[in-house]
Formats: structure tokens, sequence, C-alpha cells
């Protein structure tokens, strides 16, 4: 029994892999090759393909099928509760680090003279427009 869960796992992660959507620069999924942009699946449903997947090449019978199925929408609620936490956690960092460095450049501002304010503050602008096209722009972990 264990061993037909690992192997569904196995599949299931195999089949995710294979059907990877490629992220854009403003953190929003791509579509694939010549595919229309979908929407992202339910965990019901995400379990379902899974299932259908595995019986399909595995010729699972009926209570297969079922014990399948429970363990796959476990799993795909799991994984949902799990993105959604993370989601948040990298928010509140993003926010925690984004407070600092204002925080950070008010105290630098208090530091410098007017000339070397105004020196930074292009050194800034420069630096942005320079690294403009070199990192994604969008939300999310690593342009995901």
């Amino acid at each position: 029994m264990l061993t037909a869960a690992f192997v569904a796992s196995l599949i299931s992660f195999g089949y995710s892999q294979d059907n990877a959507e490629k992220p854009r620069k403003d953190g929003a999924r791509t579509e694939k090759s010549g595919e229309k942009q979908r929407q992202e699946k339910t965990p019901e449903q995400r379990a379902q393909m899974a299932t259908n997947a595995l019986e399909k090449k595995l010729s699972l019978n009926a209570d297969q099928k079922t014990q399948v199925y429970a363990l796959n929408l476990e799993r795909a609620q799991r994984m949902d509760k799990n993105m959604k936490a993370e989601r948040q956690v990298d928010k509140d960092q993003m926010d925690k680090q984004k407070s600092f460095m204002i925080e950070s450049e008010k105290k630098l501002n208090n530091i410098l003279t007017e000339d070397q304010r105004k020196s930074y503050e292009e050194m800034k602008k420069q630096s942005r427009e320079k690294n403009k096209g070199r990192r994604p722009q969008g939300k999310g972990k690593k342009g995901q």
C-alpha cells in the first residue's frame, strides 16, 4: 500500500513537472507554448487529474482509484494550504525589509549634506536604470 502511494506521488509529481508553466516577469504564470493561459485548478481538480492519469497508466481498479483519489486530494489540499502560508510569510518578510530600507534611507539622509543627498539620489536613479532589465519586477518568489 505504501509503495503504491509512493509511486502515485512520483507519477503525479512528474506529471506536474511536465505540465509546469513558465514564469513571467510580473510574477504571473504564462501560457505554455501555444496554449492559452488557464485558471488555477482547485485541489479537487488537481487530485482528479492525477488520479485519472494513474488510472490510465496503471489500470487501477475501482477500489484503488477511490483510495488514490483520497490520497491525491489530501496531498493537494495540504500543498494548497502550505503555498498560501508561504506566500503570506514571503509578503510579511518583504514588508519588513521595505520598512527597514525606508528607515535606513531616512537615517542616511540625516547624515548626508544637501549636495551629498542629491548625488546619492542620482546614484540610486542610475543604478535602477542600469538594473531595470536584469531582474524580474513582479511579485512572488524567484519569478513565480
